[in-house]
């Protein structure tokens, strides 16, 4: 070379770093992509949005990995690359943290108060629609025992799956695939749904697939819940600004055991006739009210309800659907503690006027040409002949004691109760479930309590009209019977047995056929006696899907809870449905 010629360094193999200092002293933003490329990565920043109504298209496998190569381009502390993906296809699987979620979501209801109805009015997942989910995990053992830069904060290698979650978001904008992050469950629970390991963590359960909505802001800013605020409200010069945020007491005490719990064989062989909804009757059923002339969304909550029940039964509700109402009447031992203004006797009066017509329910099922069926499952006393005779015993056991059913006893009912719902279920479309037994509240809330971990004084409320001092017998009462029983979340069947009641037992069986015969149900959420009831129906249901995750939401419920634990723990996160 001519020493009068500068030297031309040859180019770097690739994977180097080429770039000279004179070229980034003279062109500082060198770097940069150009006009075009960055427009695109700026639109897909803005324009990402948590996704909540899907198409049920499959991904081809070839965008997939596309994808999951986005994520695992993320930037992480030490590289130790912490992310795991789990790809979820199986209906079964996703149909359980449905469960999950919804039951989480009723617990978080209670925090919001007033805007408890506009929270449970929200769609926050599209487990079941999505074609795929992937569970997005990290593993806390990546990298081994000392990862750089990990040593002072222990927390980088989460910090790091989720800019694998950015990534995988953002490419997924781009390549117009939705994606809908669920937050809510416990990690514990989603950790043996999936058989994680101790040293692996879920992240994020992520919804994927193309979006059945293209919304042009965040869903929680078009739905009146939230705004998007103003930049400089978050930037701070030198030092913390006063910008403070309240605390969210949590008031649910967790249960440490999320064992999975082996049940009976005669359960296993109930619950096995339950299948998984149809996504694509909802998503058929929204497609063809795209099409009717109206604003997307004017009519409000039935457009739901009627999404919710073509994914129950395969299609959209018949013209004239026709309606069989089941009312199941029981007796408990506990009513002798004083915890209802009414003598046990009454229970049966109910039920005999019931049958009759001669309460609000059998006023409902002349107007609307019900099939009514009041069934004796547990009243103690003399037979009536009005009622539909499926005795099992002559009411149940005195919970403060001991358990209030036997395991025969607990099976004779929710057998029975299937039965007759699947004898209806093949007379009607839809299934209205409702039950009878004085004292049933501080049942359903002892119940409560051992599902959710709540507390006694949280789920008892006055019932029949309890004055203050019936109010504490009440309250005594249910923590006596938790006491007595130590009943385990993790087996809720069990809780059922020790805690519930023969009429209770009996929606369960009712649930479980309704759902195999692929009906929707209304559950009654009111009460033949006013206020005699705390929900019974809807802890039933809790209990049993516990057991057995629902296989679509396909329960409505007919009014709002009056005790104020029951807002958080009714089992369906949706808008009332007109009966």
């Amino acid at each position: 070379m001519s020493p009068d010629k500068s030297f031309e360094r040859p180019p770097l193999p690739p994977d180097f770093d080429d770039s000279r200092a004179r070229e980034r002293r003279s062109d500082p933003a060198g770097w940069r992509f150009d006009e075009n490329e960055r427009a695109g990565v700026w639109r897909a920043i803005a324009e990402r949005r948590d996704i909540r109504r899907f198409r049920t298209d499959p991904l081809p496998e070839q965008l997939l990995q596309r994808l999951l190569e986005a994520a695992h381009q993320a930037p992480s502390v030490g590289l130790m690359q912490p992310w795991r993906f789990i790809l979820i296809r199986s209906e079964q699987t996703k149909a359980a943290m449905q469960a999950l979620a919804a039951r989480e979501r009723l617990v978080q209801a209670d925090h919001f108060d007033g805007r408890a109805r506009q929270y449970l009015d929200l769609k926050i997942e599209g487990i079941r629609e999505a074609p795929l989910s992937i569970c997005v995990c990290c593993d806390r053992d990546s990298g081994g025992p000392e990862v750089l830069g990990r040593h002072t904060i222990p927390d980088t290698d989460l910090y790091s799956t989720c800019l694998a979650i950015e990534n995988l978001w953002l490419a997924a904008r781009a390549e117009g695939v939705g994606v809908g992050w669920v937050s809510f469950y416990q990690p514990a629970d989603l950790s043996s749904l999936l058989g994680l390991p101790e040293h692996v963590v879920p992240v994020a359960w992520l919804c994927l697939g193309y979006p059945d909505e293209r919304p042009s802001r965040p869903g929680l800013e078009a739905a009146g819940w939230e705004r998007r605020r103003r930049l400089d409200e978050f930037i701070f010069s030198e030092r913390w600004g006063d910008l403070l945020s309240k605390p969210n007491p949590q008031t649910v005490v967790r249960s440490p055991n999320s064992e999975h719990v082996e049940q009976p064989d005669w359960w296993r062989r109930l619950a096995a006739e339950v299948s998984p909804g149809d996504p694509d009757a909802a998503v058929r059923v929204r497609d063809a009210s795209d099409e009717l002339v109206k604003p997307i969304g004017s009519l409000g909550g039935l457009e739901t309800m009627i999404e919710r029940w073509a994914m129950a039964t395969g299609g959209p509700p018949p013209r004239e659907p026709h309606a069989g109402i089941l009312v199941f009447a029981g007796d408990h031992g506990v009513s002798k503690r004083g915890v209802s203004l009414y003598p046990a006797r009454v229970g049966a009066q109910v039920a005999a006027a019931a049958a009759r017509g001669e309460t609000a329910i059998g006023v409902l099922a002349e107007a609307l040409d019900a099939e009514l069926i009041v069934a004796d499952i547990g009243l103690a006393g003399a037979r009536i002949s009005a009622l539909t005779d499926r005795r099992v015993a002559d009411g149940t056991a005195d919970i403060t004691s001991g358990p209030a059913l036997s395991p025969e006893q607990l099976r004779g009912a929710i057998e029975s109760g299937h039965a007759l719902a699947d004898g209806l279920a093949k007379r009607c479309d839809l299934i209205v479930l409702g039950e009878i037994g004085i004292g049933n509240t501080t049942v359903a809330a002892a119940l409560l309590a051992a599902l959710t971990g709540l507390t006694a004084d949280a789920v008892c409320g006055r019932g029949t009209g309890l004055d203050a001092q019936g109010l504490e017998r009440k309250r005594s009462t249910v923590k006596a019977a938790l006491e007595a029983n130590t009943p385990d979340r993790s087996d809720p069947l069990e809780c059922l047995r020790r805690l519930g009641g023969l009429e209770l037992a009996a929606l369960v069986g009712a649930l479980l056929a309704a759902a195999a015969a692929r009906r929707s149900r209304l559950l009654d959420r009111g009460a033949p006696l006013r206020r005699t009831r705390a929900q019974p129906c809807a802890h039933r249901t809790r209990a049993r899907a516990a057991t057995r995750p629902a296989p679509a939401p396909r329960r409505r419920q007919r009014r709002r809870a009056r005790v104020p634990a029951h807002r958080p723990c009714s089992p369906t996160p949706h808008r009332d449905a007109p009966l």
